[in-house]
């Protein structure tokens, strides 16, 4: 085992522990992996354990901002009959955008989550306005 670098007297431990994280007064508890010290408790977090937890917390945070999760703007492109390039080209944020909001490294704009909503509803309304944009 290696040495904790924060305390100096500890010894890390790769292993997963419950953290609790709270945003805008709501609590989720995530299971984080990492090398935790058995003696002051800090964690070393490679950038593959932030990425195992980066889409639950990003969902976290977008669920009580009112804004799609990343599963929902999956699904809702996938039902359009959309790749994740024609919803970037018709909704906006550029040519890889679906693919950081499907992943939950990005939130989508307020624009394009309500169009999105709307779209879910009345998927009928996308060839109107794929039909608008074209003239």
């Amino acid at each position: 085992m290696k040495k904790c670098p924060v305390c100096k007297k500890g010894k890390l431990e790769r292993k997963k522990i419950k953290e609790t994280y709270t945003y805008k007064g709501q609590s989720i508890d995530i299971e984080q992996p990492g090398e935790w010290c058995d003696r002051c408790k800090e964690g070393i977090l490679t950038s593959a354990d932030i990425k195992t937890t980066e889409k639950i917390l990003h969902d976290f945070r977008a669920n009580i901002d009112g804004f799609l999760v990343s599963d929902e703007v999956r699904r809702i492109r996938k039902k359009l009959g959309l790749t994740q390039r024609q919803a970037a080209e018709f909704c906006g944020g550029g040519p890889n955008a679906f693919g950081r909001y499907e992943r939950g490294e990005a939130l989508q704009m307020r624009a394009t989550d309500s169009l999105l909503h709307l779209l879910d509803k009345h998927p009928e309304l996308l060839v109107e306005l794929m039909q608008a944009e074209a003239a």
